[in-house]
Parts: structure tokens; C-alpha cells; sequence
């Protein structure tokens, strides 16, 4: 995620090799600097070549008097996403969803601009599977840790996060989108304790996270990649269950695992996502 108002670290975020860059009017610009943010974020949006990445945009919360501005300054035919912070309800999402409609946002575009959900209150947490089913442009719930923890009271730690990860997860699943995990600020330059922190954040059902320093991103690539030892283990699995299937039975034990439908499913998406990942490094 890179501040708006830096057009330097936006030519060089451009650079990088994230799946998303994500460009940011909302807290990492400061308040007098936000217009002058939207100016360069479009200049290099049109100016500075993307490659096949995805490109998001962080605009102000969409209860603010900043967010009608951000909407008006973005030029739609170059964003991909939008990253809609503080989000605490479903009405508020439909509601950018329509306006995003009145703008004809979509006009002239392959598909339509999709949108990020963040959650990082406890009102957003608490309400995370009704707004993760607002609006037909979500495509990812993203969770932010700082305030959340802020709004708590309470430290940055695994115990702290365990459970709104968990409700942010469990909610994009239930709707069918992605889960972000919140970047790993307290260290960023440290690549062992971001790893760990990934980790974590994987085992707990996200499908990537954001990163704020360049030392992040191969770490977050790596973790949220499959191993060779998860595509070997994918492949028996389905090359087991299809066996059963054809021998007449519903069930099966390969390598001494238990293999059933619902195990298939998870192996068909380690291998999806793995296909993904090759076809990016191709392209």
C-alpha cells in the first residue's frame, strides 16, 4: 500500500512485483494533501506502465465529505478495485454500490469495478458476514488490525487477532470472496517475523495480505504460494478420489490419508491457485 500524496513511491510501486498495488487517499495521506494525492495518483495511473497487475485505490471512508471527491478525481477505465476503509455496514457498502452506478464507473469496461470491504472496527467485525454480502461488486473482505486494536484498547498481538481474523475469514468464505490479511507494520523490514505473521494468517484461511515495505512482498509471495509438497499432495489426492469414484465408492485412503469430496475441493484450489501463479510469472 503506498501514500497517494508520494508520486515518487507510486512510480516505483509500480515496479514491484505484488499481484495488486494499492494506492492510498485515506490515512496514509494527511488531510491538506489529499487533493493534490488524487491529482497524482491519476497522473501516474495514466502515465506510468502497469504491466498485467491489478491496480486498487484506498479512498476515504465512504461516510466522509473526502470520499465523493476521491470518486470524482478516479479515472475508472485504469482502476480495477476499490478499497472502501471502516466499512460497519451492509447499507453502507449497497449505498457506494449505487453510487459507484450513478457514476457510470463501469462505462466502456470489460467488467465491472469491483470493491474491497475493510473491516477494522468491532461494529465492522461484528457485522462482517451481512456486509460481505451487500454488494455483487465485492470480490475480498480485508482486515485492518490497527484499528481494530486501536478501538480495543488492546495490543497488536496473535491472541488479540485471532478472532476477528477468524470472523473475516469464515465471512468471505461463507460469501464466496477473498480474505486479506492487515499488513505486518510493527517490524517491516523484519522478514522473519512478517513470515511468521503470514503464516499465521494463512493457516487461519486468508489468501494473502498487505504488505507496506518492498522487503514484505516476496515474503507475502512465498507464504501465500503453494509448496511442492501441497501440489503432490493435491494431485493424489484427486487422482485417488477420481479412482474411487470409478471403482463405485465415495470414499478412499491414498498414502494413508482419507480422501473425500470435500478434501477434493481444497485440492482443486491448490491447484487453481497454482495455475494462477504460473500464468502471472509468464505473463
Amino acid at each position: 500500500m503506498t501514500p497517494g500524496n508520494r508520486p515518487e513511491r507510486l512510480l516505483k510501486a509500480m515496479a514491484c512485483a505484488a499481484d495488486v498495488l494499492v494506492f492510498d487517499l485515506e490515512d496514509g495521506v494527511p488531510p491538506d494533501q489529499k487533493a493534490a494525492a488524487r491529482v497524482s495518483i491519476a497522473r501516474v495511473l495514466r502515465e506510468a506502465p502497469r504491466g498485467e497487475r491489478e491496480i486498487c485505490v484506498r479512498i476515504n471512508g465512504a461516510a466522509t465529505p473526502d470520499c465523493s471527491q476521491d470518486l470524482a478525481a478516479l479515472p475508472f477505465d485504469l482502476v480495477d478495485t476499490i478499497m472502501v476503509p471502516k466499512v460497519e455496514s451492509a447499507a453502507e457498502l449497497s449505498k457506494l454500490d449505487r453510487t459507484l452506478a450513478s457514476l457510470g464507473c463501469d462505462r466502456e469496461r470489460e467488467r465491472p469495478v469491483e470493491l474491497i470491504a475493510t473491516l477494522e472496527t468491532p461494529r465492522g467485525i461484528l457485522n462482517a458476514l451481512s456486509i460481505a454480502d451487500a454488494s455483487a461488486r465485492s470480490t475480498a473482505l480485508f482486515f485492518g488490525s490497527g484499528d481494530y486494536t486501536s478501538a480495543l484498547g488492546a495490543p497488536v498481538s496473535d491472541s488479540v487477532l485471532q478472532y476477528p481474523r477468524s470472523v473475516v475469514a469464515a465471512a468471505a468464505a461463507a460469501a464466496g470472496l477473498q480474505a486479506i490479511d492487515a499488513a505486518f507494520f510493527q517490524d517491516v523490514k523484519n522478514t522473519q517475523a512478517t513470515r511468521r505473521d503470514a503464516l499465521l494468517a494463512r493457516e487461519l484461511g486468508f489468501s494473502g495480505k498487505v504488505v507496506f515495505h518492498p522487503d514484505q512482498i516476496a515474503v507475502a509471495n512465498q507464504v501465500f504460494s503453494p509448496t511442492p509438497e501441497e501440489l503432490d499432495r493435491a494431485k493424489l489426492l484427486i487422482s485417488t478420489y477420481r479412482d474411487s469414484i470409478r471403482q463405485g465408492h465415495g470414499t478412499a485412503v491414498g498414502a494413508g490419508v482419507f480422501v473425500a469430496v470435500d478434501l477434493v475441493v481444497a485440492a482443486e484450489r491448490v491447484l487453481k491457485l497454482a495455475d494462477a501463479i504460473e500464468a502471472r510469472r509468464k505473463d
